[in-house]
């Protein structure tokens, strides 16, 4: 492969009114380091090193829009409140020469936090919630259209407050089985109405999103869209509709995708690939009933995706041929190799997280050379420190 197209993705690149150093994304993974919902100083030093080991721009993941949107209280609130902490964050990141982007989501039925507006959890259909039964949220409810506006107003407000913090883009979440997701899976959402049935009806409540969203923050503002390639199972989302979406979301306006796959409450390794760290999670989780639960049942939910570099390069072509806005390829990028795949395909952006957690300067040794691939063995431990104090490599 031609050595100038891995130098491309160290070139900087504009997206909508954000000019990026260069071309990777530190994708959004769940940090475990909130406090009573909002930011600490160990969220701020963790992006900031990010952004000092050369991302272009690093991502603080699962911002909950409303109380009830978070799986569980440890989760960012964005609310007044986060936006103090918030301009801590931001100033850090852009005094390393980094942007920073705020993941905006709501988790729809999988919850088991008692903030509940109502007895049970909202999604697109009344659905058994397995995640929530030890809590008592045994079930979801359909969400009426009264539903969907008050969530649509505070998609909008909590990107309007992202904006207000100094965070220099937003990525609302429509992928790996929240709310959105939900709305866009076929699998979950068996609504009768003008909001299911088709890719198309099943899109609306999504672009309400989008729309409200722009409307709050200007035209000058950076929206990401974080997408499902495939839901990963039986009856879900799958590649083909993923292109209808993708084709949907630049129409309405949206700046850059995200690729990705997944749904967290049923294929959550789908997404990273490689072992599924049972023993410690199960160890990690605070909660008795859960841990019991996971010692019982988890085997039968974890299954384990094998694996490879690059593992998303088939669906993510799809995406690529059918739209002409950037895209960020996310999906097993660990080598110098990999990024030149990535890039080559047509890829503007690339999406990583596993190999910046386990070394920072990832980006800036593969660049001069010091590397060529990552270290990563992809045990995936790194997922259950996010309940142990933050997430982080422990090799």
């Amino acid at each position: 492969m031609a050595t100038n197209t891995f130098e491309k993705a160290y070139t900087p690149i504009r997206i909508r009114g954000l000019e990026l150093r260069n071309r990777f994304i530190k994708s959004a993974t769940f940090e475990g380091m909130t406090e009573e919902g909002y930011s600490t100083a160990q969220l701020v030093e963790h992006h900031r090193r990010l952004a000092q080991g050369g991302v272009g721009l690093t991502t603080v993941a699962y911002g909950a829009v409303s109380p009830e949107g978070r799986t569980n209280r440890r989760q960012l609130l964005i609310d007044d409140r986060a936006v103090p902490p918030l301009l801590d964050l931001s100033a850090a990141v852009h005094a390393e020469g980094g942007a920073v982007m705020l993941q905006l989501t709501h988790c729809g039925y999988f919850t088991k936090n008692q903030e509940l507006r109502f007895k049970r959890s909202l999604a697109p259909s009344a659905r058994i919630n397995l995640y929530g039964i030890l809590g008592g949220i045994f079930f979801s409810r359909s969400m009426t259209k009264e539903d969907m506006h008050y969530l649509a107003n505070r998609f909008a407000n909590a990107a309007l407050l992202s904006r207000n913090a100094g965070l220099d883009a937003v990525e609302i979440h429509m992928g790996h089985g929240y709310l959105l997701s939900q709305f866009l899976s076929p699998g979950i959402n068996k609504r009768m109405d003008e909001y299911g049935g088709s890719v198309a009806n099943r899109l609306r409540f999504p672009l309400e999103v989008v729309e409200a969203v722009r409307r709050a923050v200007g035209e000058d503002y950076p929206i990401f869209c974080k997408i499902n390639l495939e839901d990963g199972f039986r009856n879900g989302l799958t590649i083909n509709d993923a292109v209808e979406v993708a084709k949907a979301l630049e129409k309405a306006g949206v700046d850059a995708l995200v690729l990705s796959g997944g749904f967290t409450s049923i294929t959550p390794f789908y997404l990273m690939r490689g072992d599924v760290p049972m023993r410690e999670m199960i160890k990690a989780e605070r909660d008795v009933a859960q841990k019991m639960a996971m010692a019982l049942f988890g085997k039968f939910i974890m299954r384990r995706f094998a694996f490879e570099e690059n593992f998303f390069m088939p669906m993510a072509l799809k995406i690529r041929e059918a739209v002409t806005m950037p895209l960020a390829y996310l999906g097993g990028v660990s080598s110098r190799e990999g990024i030149e795949r990535a890039m080559t395909a047509g890829f503007d952006l690339i999406a990583l997280a596993r190999a910046v957690i386990h070394d920072p300067d990832f980006l800036l040794k593969i660049r001069d050379g010091r590397v060529s691939v990552s270290e990563c063995n992809h045990c995936n431990i790194c997922v259950a420190e996010m309940d142990r104090g933050g997430v982080r490599c422990v090799l």
